[in-house]
């Protein structure tokens, strides 16, 4: 019988089975010692053939074989370390596009929500002139207030030139319950806020109106500013984010101003 091992013996030297009987039987290798031949009966193991031959630079053909077969079996294992460090690592599942687009609109409507400005007709005090514009504008709502920045420098300068103080005026807009800036509402939509407008006519006890923008010109809100203001006197002047484009405008808007200002004066 034949030990396994002299079949990656044979294997290293290079030599065929042709040297083996057709009826030979392999036995499992005892890999733990060796014993060769020059030894005196010592044995030699696989841990000592390596340093053998590198003490004596010379190797018997059993020991070269042996530590062929040994350094193969290293190289497989140091292979198999490599490939198993070298696996890739399962990657966490990120949120479908889907469920984040769920989220977003939620978190900007309340956003929105947030900016508008409250209106209440139980502060309002009395006051000589309602001043009205059409909505709202953008810069107002991230302000908090109706006619900031240098459009309200501007429209308090105007009604300070017909004697206007501040506090003889209640500044107001038609449309109010918009989320968007809406700078011509269709004549359904003004006819809507007619109530809330109305009221706050009646709640400042304004002797006249003055409209602000060329909106308020246009014949498709005559029937609704007429039950407005019924037989209270009305003025329409450009908005004064039109005159800080449009300079040569100003003349006309004095035009109505003075118009107020007698009205004012004859009451």
């Amino acid at each position: 019988m034949l030990s396994s091992r002299y079949l990656h013996l044979h294997e290293a030297l290079g030599l065929g089975p042709m040297w083996l009987k057709q009826g030979a039987k392999v036995l499992p290798a005892d890999h733990s010692a060796e014993v060769r031949p020059d030894s005196g009966g010592k044995v030699a193991t696989m841990a000592t053939a390596e340093p053998h031959i590198a003490a004596t630079g010379k190797a018997p053909a059993r020991l070269a074989a042996i530590a062929a077969v040994h350094q193969k079996e290293k190289v497989s294992d140091s292979l198999n370390k490599q490939s198993a460090e070298q696996t890739p690592q399962p990657i966490a599942e990120q949120p479908r596009p889907s469920e984040k687009a769920a989220v977003e609109p939620a978190a900007i409507k309340a956003e929105t929500a947030t900016a508008e400005p409250v209106f209440d007709t139980a502060d309002i005090a009395s006051a000589d002139v309602m001043v009205v514009s059409i909505c709202p504008a953008p810069e107002d709502r991230t302000a908090g207030v109706l006619f900031s920045g240098s459009v309200g420098v501007l429209l308090d300068n105007m009604l300070a030139a017909v004697g206007l103080k501040p506090d003889d005026v209640h500044k107001t807009t038609w449309i109010k319950e918009t989320t968007v800036f809406m700078p011509q509402p269709t004549p359904e939509q003004a006819a809507a806020a007619l109530p809330q407008i109305s009221a706050e006519l009646t709640a400042s006890q304004a002797e006249v109106v003055l409209f602000l923008g060329q909106v308020f010109e246009q014949p498709d809100y005559a029937e609704t500013i007429a039950q407005l203001c019924g037989n209270t006197p009305y003025f329409v002047v450009p908005h004064p984010a039109r005159l800080l484009r449009q300079p040569q405008l100003k003349r006309q808007a004095w035009q109505e101003l003075k118009k107020l200002q007698h009205v004012l004066k004859t009451r």
